[in-house]
């Protein structure tokens, strides 16, 4: 087998067992939340969604949004990534923020605490008639 064969199935096998050709690290976080549209009622029975705008994206990939109903509260979490391919300049560049749809849960006509990372709290109150969903306004610089 000529020598370059080898070394490319060498490569390969290296490659196969996820050993050094991927050097990309990357760590989650929670970043907080800046900014969210809810609607002053929200429609019972359906699921329904809200913006979050983040507070600083700095360094980070784009934010995922988790919303879950707990012991009557619904707990919103971003949850984002810093990664070791992150561009060096990234901590100067201005602060980005991006704005991601989050799905609530359906819920029943009623009143619950939305608890958001970052120990932030609002009300969200249910009832038939309400709307199913929400935009921010853009960011003016």
């Amino acid at each position: 087998m000529p020598l370059r064969v080898c070394a490319a199935a060498a490569l390969a096998s290296l490659c196969a067992a996820g050993l050094g050709c991927d050097s990309v690290s990357c760590n989650a976080i929670t970043p907080a939340a800046g900014s969210l549209c809810i609607p002053g009622l929200i429609q019972a029975g359906q699921g329904s969604a809200i913006e979050v705008r983040e507070e600083c994206g700095l360094c980070a990939t784009i934010p995922s949004c988790e919303a879950i109903l707990r012991d009557g509260a619904v707990f919103l979490t971003l949850h984002s990534q810093v990664c070791s391919d992150a561009p060096s300049n990234c901590s100067f560049l201005d602060c980005p923020q991006r704005v991601v749809k989050c799905s609530l849960p359906a819920l029943v006509a009623g009143t619950y605490p939305l608890v958001v990372t970052g120990n932030q709290n609002y009300l969200l109150r249910v009832q038939e008639g309400g709307q199913s969903s929400c935009k921010l306004p853009p960011v003016t610089q």
